[in-house]
């Protein structure tokens, strides 16, 4: 699928290119992957919106053919809810329908060749998540059935961290200036620091911040730009999990590269920290190790430490349990985030609590199991409720006597999943 010279960071640049609406954008972002896939055909963009719960479509890349743009809507208007898991819920980043989709749900092959007449066989999507709820895909129509290759899942799921990281740029790009709290450094294309602000003053941060420009600059030169792998290894979603580098031009056209904080933002609905629940959102959507490493920027020794806090903060036993916990078609589409005495909880949609066996709870207890089922540890417990660890962990042990349980994982099956 691939040209001979394919020049995979001007769809990088092209990605950081902030100006214009979403259509106009995409139009840039579609210009430069056609090039890569070089299939035939005319290829589709899309923005989308994805919870557990709804999926959305938003604006189509400008210039697309209305027929195109009609076969897409359909597509997505005919969709089974378990090809939308399939598709949007799975962390998949590129695969093509006869891979993905129509082998398990072969009423969508019918609905697609019937709607397309039989003229296409095949369909390949790669989707580009932007780790908040929001994303792009680009869709290409194929003639023939098709398989992606080994490298260009490694390929396009690294330029997925960057159009993701993107997304999230354009969201705050109205109020982005300069002297946007957002903007933590300036530096020229040597790496030189022009200005710095906020934790990029500290010495050893400056240092990387120079070092990564240095790499990014290798990357866009015409030798880096043919060494496609190196180049791409070079140039990661985010510099250690918390900045875009983005291109600034002065108005003597003299160029910068500007430091931005971008990292995805969550809410703490389960006592876990910004960056853990960063990582746990993309670990439930299926991705490994070394993919979050390079879409946050940071060290698969990094990621697999995360991870293994979330799970002992969640009394979650292995990482398949905590897939399954956060992946978006899996247990948490039962809840939705709210928020409660200013504590932002996950409640169900409908009872999920059987409140019969809570009846032999103290009032205090109860209280504490709401905290428990929301993730909270036994230290974030005793400062909300002013008490001391041990005092909790005693009341946490007398729950679990009480209810017959030995762990929270337990805990939380015996007060939920009995109840639908």
């Amino acid at each position: 699928m691939n040209t001979k010279h394919p020049d995979w960071i001007s769809l990088i640049e092209a990605s950081y290119n902030l100006e214009g609406n979403d259509s106009q954008w995409l139009k840039r972002l579609i210009d430069h992957a056609s090039r890569l896939l070089n299939l035939g055909t005319e290829p589709i963009g899309w923005t989308f919106r994805c919870t557990p719960t709804t999926f959305k479509l938003g604006n189509f890349s400008e210039g697309t053919s209305k027929a195109l743009t009609y076969v897409a809507r359909m597509s997505h208007t005919l969709a089974s809810e378990k090809s939308l898991d399939l598709t949007y819920r799975t962390g998949v980043v590129i695969a093509t329908a006869s891979e993905l989709v129509f082998p398990r749900l072969p009423d969508m092959h019918k609905m697609f060749m019937n709607l397309l007449k039989g003229r296409m066989q095949d369909l390949l999507v790669i989707n580009c998540q932007s780790g908040i709820g929001s994303g792009v895909s680009i869709g290409v129509l194929l003639k023939e059935t098709s398989t992606v290759t080994a490298q260009e899942r490694r390929r396009w799921s690294q330029i997925a961290a960057h159009i993701g990281a993107a997304i999230r740029l354009r969201n705050m790009a109205a109020r982005l200036s300069i002297d946007s709290p957002e903007v933590e450094a300036i530096l020229d294309s040597g790496g030189t620091i022009q200005d710095a602000r906020g934790p990029a003053k500290d010495h050893d941060v400056r240092d990387k911040l120079r070092e990564v420009v240095r790499y990014i600059e290798r990357s866009r030169t015409q030798v880096g730009r043919e060494n496609v792998d190196e180049a791409l290894n070079n140039w990661e979603g985010l510099v250690s999990g918390r900045w875009s580098m983005v291109d600034r031009f002065d108005s003597d056209g003299r160029r910068f590269i500007v430091a931005i904080k971008n990292d995805p933002a969550y809410p703490d609905p389960r006592g876990l920290t910004p960056r853990e629940r960063q990582i746990a959102e993309y670990v439930g959507l299926g991705c490994a190790s070394k993919e979050i490493a390079y879409t946050l920027g940071l060290s698969e020794a990094a990621i697999t430490n995360c991870t293994a806090r979330v799970q002992n903060k969640l009394g979650i036993t292995s990482r398949p349990e905590l897939v399954a916990f956060f992946a978006p078609n899996g247990f948490r589409r039962k809840l939705a985030e709210t928020m409660l005495s200013g504590r932002q909880l996950l409640i169900g949609a409908y009872p999920l609590v059987n409140t019969r066996q809570l009846a032999g709870l103290s009032e205090t207890e109860r209280d504490i199991v709401a905290l428990l089922i929301a993730g909270s540890t036994n230290a974030d417990i005793a400062q909300r409720r002013g008490s001391s660890e041990h005092t909790v962990a005693n009341q946490v042990q007398s729950i679990f006597r009480k209810l017959s349980v030995r762990s929270r994982g337990e805990l939380v099956a015996q007060l939920q999943i009995k109840s639908y």
